[in-house]
């Protein structure tokens, strides 16, 4: 397998894990190489982002355990950033470009998350209410 390439770097006010809800009330920031910043031409166009990240502090995986709730469940039917291929996906509202940076709300990731990927949320394409419909 071929090493992934990351394309930015994500600042946060977490320098570790802490309640999804507490992190995804607040703002952080995306920073994007020099190298890929010219792939955000017109990302302001839209609302929200997925981001695709690296959840490199992360160790180890169970295939089933506790959930935060309560009960029990395998790792592919939960949240938890404790999974097998250590991948970090999130919608996010994006609030302000400025240049190579992203000021983003919602999103779940540590701070020095390494990005993969950045793809823009497409309610026709990405809303399962509206893509099954038309199928």
């Amino acid at each position: 397998m071929s090493e992934i390439p990351t394309i930015g770097i994500i600042r946060s006010e977490f320098p570790e894990t802490a309640d999804p809800d507490l992190m995804k009330a607040s703002e952080s920031s995306i920073i994007i190489d020099d190298d890929y910043a010219a792939g955000l031409d017109k990302i302001e166009e839209y609302d929200y982002l997925k981001i695709i990240f690296y959840l490199h502090e992360a160790e180890g995986f169970k295939l089933v355990g506790p959930r935060r709730y309560g009960g029990v469940r395998g790792v592919f039917a939960s949240r938890t950033p404790y999974r097998p291929a250590a991948i970090g996906v999130t919608v996010v509202k994006l609030l302000e470009r400025q240049g190579g940076k992203l000021r983003v709300a919602g999103l779940d990731a540590i701070d020095g998350s390494p990005v993969f990927d950045i793809k823009p949320y497409v309610t026709e394409i990405d809303n399962p209410e509206i893509k099954f419909q038309q199928s």
